[in-house]
Formats: C-alpha cells, sequence, structure tokens
C-alpha cells in the first residue's frame, strides 16, 4: 500500500498551471519545488494539454529539475514507449496493471 498525499488535476494545462503555482510559492519562502511535490503522475491523454506536453513542459523548465514524472496510460505499442522516453518520462507504467504502477512509484520517489 502508497499512503502519501496526492492532489488530482483535470487536465494537463490544469497540472501545468498547479505546478507553476507552487513553484512561484515554494520561490517566495525560499524553497524547491521538490521541497512541495515529490513527483508527477499523468496520463497521455487529457483535455487542454496531454501528457507528452506535460512531461517535456516539466523537464525543459529549471525549476522542476530533479522532479521525476510517470506516465500512467492505456496508450502502448512502441511508438508511444519511445515517444514517453523522447520527453523525458522517468516511468511509463501501462494502466491496470496496480502492482507494476506502486513499483515504479516506489523506485522514483526520493528516498
Amino acid at each position: 500500500v502508497l499512503a502519501a498525499p496526492y492532489e488530482m488535476v483535470k487536465s494537463g494545462k490544469e497540472a501545468w498551471d498547479r505546478l507553476n503555482a507552487i513553484a512561484k510559492s515554494a520561490e517566495a519562502e525560499g524553497k524547491t519545488v521538490l521541497d512541495r511535490v515529490a513527483m508527477v503522475l499523468t496520463d497521455l491523454e487529457m483535455p487542454e494539454m496531454d501528457g507528452f506536453t506535460l512531461t517535456r513542459n516539466i523537464k525543459q523548465d529549471a525549476r522542476f529539475h530533479g522532479l521525476p514524472v510517470v506516465i500512467h496510460s492505456s496508450l502502448s505499442g512502441s511508438a508511444n514507449e519511445d515517444h514517453v522516453r523522447s520527453v523525458g518520462a522517468d516511468g511509463y507504467v501501462a494502466k491496470f496493471v496496480a502492482e507494476d504502477l506502486a513499483e515504479t512509484i516506489r523506485r522514483v520517489l526520493p528516498k
């Protein structure tokens, strides 16, 4: 069982906006995003901004350096997995495989 606090949002854009607000708040307090967020778990198929774009944005923004991103999606196939790697995701887990998801989260979360 993974017992960790989390926030859920409904779109990639909402996740990106929330991460930006967290970064701004952390900076104002002399902290980093990693003091507030342990990881991002995202789907690929979301309204307004897909998981590929969200992951790329996170990985290209210095404020989020070191923030693990795990993609959990029903989309499969080597093309999607290659794209997941190309945007810098730290993990990819096919949906509906709960133990694989839990193990990936354990692997990427800071110790």
